[in-house]
């Protein structure tokens, strides 16, 4: 009805007509108020809108979802009652994801740049030019490579992803095209803490039975809050908090909501987790207080040896080092250790420093000491499911790729992509073609000027290619941009193990893709084609789908179990395999038909091996079990098991890979150089809200309106010493530049930091992020959405930290030290407008060289691990990881 004739009669009429409406349809909303989700209706008409499962795609956790659907929109999202581990709740941003569709600035067909790069001019394409311009740029790659009888020069073909949720379709392709050049960003992510658990135990992640626990040990994470553990785990940790009265510690310098809702929260100086976690390993050791017997079982260490160890880290050590009184460390370690069962979590906090990777794997040594691995209520392995990839897979490139996987980090199992842009700039690297999907590298990472001044250089990247639906930082400076589609609109295999039941789920397009968008999958079936058209390279071969969707049938229709229930039909109808049962209403468990529990399983390590396994095995003195030259399982009391799938079946505290690179085997303390930093500086971190992912929540209004600034979080004893105010224009300077923003005096922050929320600062991203929504339509956008063109009420956009945070890596683990940037904030300075961001590429490069030193061939390395007993001129010299990277 059109809103100018909206007067009282027909206002009348549709009151009479909803009346008349809710009368009808009473039964209807009876049944609605019974039932958990699954169904939705119109509220104009009343009918009931189409249900499509789908599995989100907002953050990294990849919840379970329907969207309903009226009249070809997606008008409402929540979470799917059959998905075991998010049971049917969606946090804010997952809520508010279909907004991602309809974002007036979206990108809604190919374009090619045709002014400077950077300067917006573009010239819109069909995908059918645009794939064929894309295919041509790689086959010269190609070629080039055959006439110079060069496979390295495959590696020219460079692809880097920021989220790389495709079920290995990147891989498959950059593989058939005979490159290794993949770049992930999972060493500005979490890399350090899968390196400090991988070794130790194969997984690089745990998953806490929060619900079941008595006491949390909770290092540097914002549990009910960030991407990553806000809707999964923070419904668990509720769960154990509120219904199993679980006490929880949090050790935070910021008071994030998780620390406020904590019994109680320390905040040590950035970087010293790992001496309070070595500290507790000590009282447990030494008052008697380990599971001495789990001990001598399950790990490749001896009680003695771990007190010999720890001896240098008491309580009154870590109470120097980090400021948490000695007491409390004894206190909380004696609860911890006897309250059972407990668990710890950790995740950016302590692995986002140099030598993060040691302050996860001390952690972790926490619940080995006391025995809490895989029971109830404990530190559990994580659960997650596989799937086939569709033969024939392509092999690796034939030469591996520097740029993907740095020599000089030859533990960093997750890469070091930090380092691509100084690598070129060095010309340890060329490029021929640059690729880069779900990615915005200009925003994201540290030092973020270093990779604006490198993706502007045509000399040093010939040819730039965004698959991204919207224009942020990195994809305004493309010379082509093939958009996909949002994760609504595209297909997906997953499993995320996000909790204790394992379970594959699916992305479908719950719409038909908008306006003819092309997801990604069908963009590189196409490119594939166009490189290998006749099948003589023998590339063709590897993508021979009909379609995306055939693609999907070919991971998910013969895996056993799924096939029986219908393959990829059953999951277009449920969106997740297998279900476990229902989620009681009171409760919120999952439950059988019964109503009884459904037990997830426990002690997943002791699976024992068969008689066939056991054949022709030898166990021996360290009771692991090998055959033919490997180890196979550990012997415990009569019995032949599995265990876990670290360096041995074993729990491996001691690291053998860490010690044949010169890094101490046991965790240790490294005194960090922000720890000494004068009186006047302090430490720069930074950190996540609940509402927003990265860089790519910005335009969606819904969430923008939430939280749309960030100020600088100073502590009042530290803005009082330097005349600050709340709400006062400063200045924060590192040895990069500067930049200008407001503080936040509040008394939720260490005295010696200042930290600034990620989530805000945008100079591209939609006119939204820009707040520039008034401004007209580009021909290329999709367009027309008023409530943003009008009814934006805020008018601060944020300032972003990245360009004067230095580059700095943990030698170890590969992970960029978010926290260890040292900086001095004083008030503006005369000429200062909010907003001005100022940093050196210059000095940007300074740090690459200096971080380098750390690495396990610098001339630090040696003098910062003279406590390890090894031959150092026996070091191994540097390779390039293989090719699979």
């Amino acid at each position: 009805m059109d809103s100018a004739k909206l007067n009282r009669r027909n206002f009348l009429k549709l009151g009479s007509a909803a009346a008349g409406a809710s009368t009808l349809s009473s039964s209807r909303l009876v049944a609605m108020e019974q039932e958990q989700g699954g169904k939705d209706y119109s509220a104009v008409s009343g009918a009931e809108r189409e249900a499509v499962p789908y599995t989100c795609m907002t953050c990294n956790i990849e919840d379970g979802g329907v969207a309903y659907v009226e009249n070809g929109r997606v008008v409402k999202l929540e979470g799917n009652m059959d998905h075991p581990n998010t049971r049917g709740k969606l946090c804010a941003k997952g809520n508010s994801g279909f907004l991602h569709i309809y974002d007036p600035d979206r990108i809604m067909t190919p374009l090619l740049r045709t002014g400077k790069r950077g300067e917006g001019k573009w010239k819109r394409i069909s995908y059918d030019e645009a794939t064929t311009l894309l295919a041509e740029k790689l086959r010269v790659v190609i070629d080039r490579a055959k006439a110079e009888h060069k496979p390295e020069v495959l590696n020219e073909m460079v692809f880097k992803w920021g989220r790389d949720r495709t079920g290995g379709a990147v891989k498959r392709f950059m593989h058939a095209l005979g490159s290794n050049a993949m770049l992930n960003h999972t060493n500005i992510c979490e890399s350090s803490k899968k390196v400090g658990l991988e070794p130790t135990w194969g997984p690089d992640i745990e998953s806490c039975d929060w619900a079941n626990t008595k006491y949390i040990l909770n290092f540097g994470s914002n549990i009910l809050e960030t991407a990553y553990f806000m809707n999964p785990n923070a419904q668990r940790c509720v769960d154990g908090v509120v219904g199993n009265k679980a006490k929880i510690v949090t050790f935070d310098v910021r008071m994030s909501n998780s620390a406020g809702w904590s019994d109680e929260w320390f905040a040590p100086f950035p970087g010293t987790d790992v001496a309070i976690a070595l500290a507790m390993a000590h009282v447990i050791m030494n008052e008697g207080l380990a599971d001495e017997q789990f001990i001598a079982d399950w790990t490749n260490v001896e009680v003695q040896q771990l007190k010999d160890h720890l001896k240098p880290y008491t309580p009154e050590f870590a109470e120097q080092e980090s400021g948490m009184k000695a007491s409390d460390i004894r206190r909380i370690a004696r609860e911890f250790a006897t309250t059972k069962p407990a668990t710890t979590f950790s995740y950016r906090g302590p692995c986002k420093h140099v030598y993060g990777a040691y302050q996860e794997a001390a952690i972790n040594m926490l619940n080995v000491i006391t025995g809490n691995i895989e029971v109830k209520g404990g530190y559990c392995l994580p659960r997650g499911m596989g799937w086939p990839q569709p033969e024939p897979v392509p092999p690796a490139g034939a030469t591996a790729s520097e740029i993907a996987a740095p020599p000089e980090y030859p533990l960093a199992s997750h890469a070091v992509s930090t380092h691509a842009p100084y690598m070129i700039r060095k010309g340890r690297a060329k490029v021929a073609v640059w690729m880069h999907y779900y990615d915005n590298p200009v925003y994201t990472y540290p030092s973020s000027h270093v990779w604006e001044d490198l993706l502007k250089d045509e000399q040093a990247v010939p040819f730039l290619v965004s698959f991204s639906p919207y224009m942020s930082e990195t994809t305004e400076l493309s010379d082509l941009i093939i958009p996909d589609v949002t994760y609504l609109e595209r297909h997906d295999p997953e499993s995320m193990p996000s909790g204790l039941y394992p379970c594959l789920s699916i992305r479908q397009p719950v719409i038909k893709p908008l306006g003819g968008t092309q997801e990604f999958r069908q963009t590189l079936i196409d490119v594939i084609r166009k490189v290998d058209p006749d099948g003589s390279l023998g590339i063709k071969q590897y993508f021979a789908f009909k379609d995306s969707e055939a693609w999907m049938r070919a991971h998910l229709d013969n895996i056993p179990g799924l096939k029986e229930a219908g393959g990829w039909d059953y999951m277009k109808k449920k969106g997740v395999w297998p279900i476990y049962g229902k989620v009681d209403p009171v409760t919120a468990k999952i439950v059988d038909k019964n109503g009884n529990e459904v037990d997830p399983g426990y002690g997943l390590y002791k699976g024992e091996l068969s008689a066939a396994e056991m054949a022709s095995a030898v166990v021996g003195d360290d009771n692991l079990i090998r055959k033919d030259g490997h180890a196979i399982g550990v012997h415990v009391r009569g019995k032949n098991y599995k265990g876990f799938g670290g360096e041995t079946p074993k729990i491996n505290l001691y690291k053998e890979s860490y010690k044949k690179y010169g890094f101490n085997p046991l965790p240790v303390y490294k005194r960090l150089h922000a720890r000494d930093k004068k009186a006047n500086e302090l430490v720069l971190t930074t950190y996540k809200v609940n509402v927003h992912t990265q860089s790519r929540t910005a335009s969606v209004k819904y969430l923008a309106e939430l939280y749309h600034k960030n100020p600088a979080w100073m502590n009042p004893k530290t803005a009082g010493a330097r005349g600050i105010k709340d709400g006062d224009l400063i200045r924060v300077s590192s040895s990069l530049g500067y930049i200008v923003t407001r503080a936040h005096v509040t008394e939720g922050i260490h005295p010696d930091v200042v930290a600034i929320s990620t989530a805000c600062g945008h100079s591209a991203y939609g006119r939204l992020a820009q707040l520039k929504q008034q401004e007209a339509d580009a021909d290329w956008m999709l367009g027309g959405d008023p409530d943003i063109s009008n009814n934006v009420w805020w008018n601060d956009k944020g300032v972003h930290p990245n360009p004067i945070i230095k580059l700095a890596v943990d030698p170890i683990g590969g992970s960029q030290g978010w926290y260890d940037t040292v900086v001095t904030v004083e008030k503006a300075q005369p000429g200062d407008k909010y907003g001005d961001v100022k940093a050196s590429v210059e000095e940007s490069m300074k740090d690459y060289e200096e971080t380098l030193r750390y690495a396990y061939v610098g001339d630090l390395h040696r003098a910062n691990h003279k406590e390890v007993d090894i031959d150092w001129d026996s070091l191994p010299k540097p390779t390039v990881h293989g090719g699979g990277h």
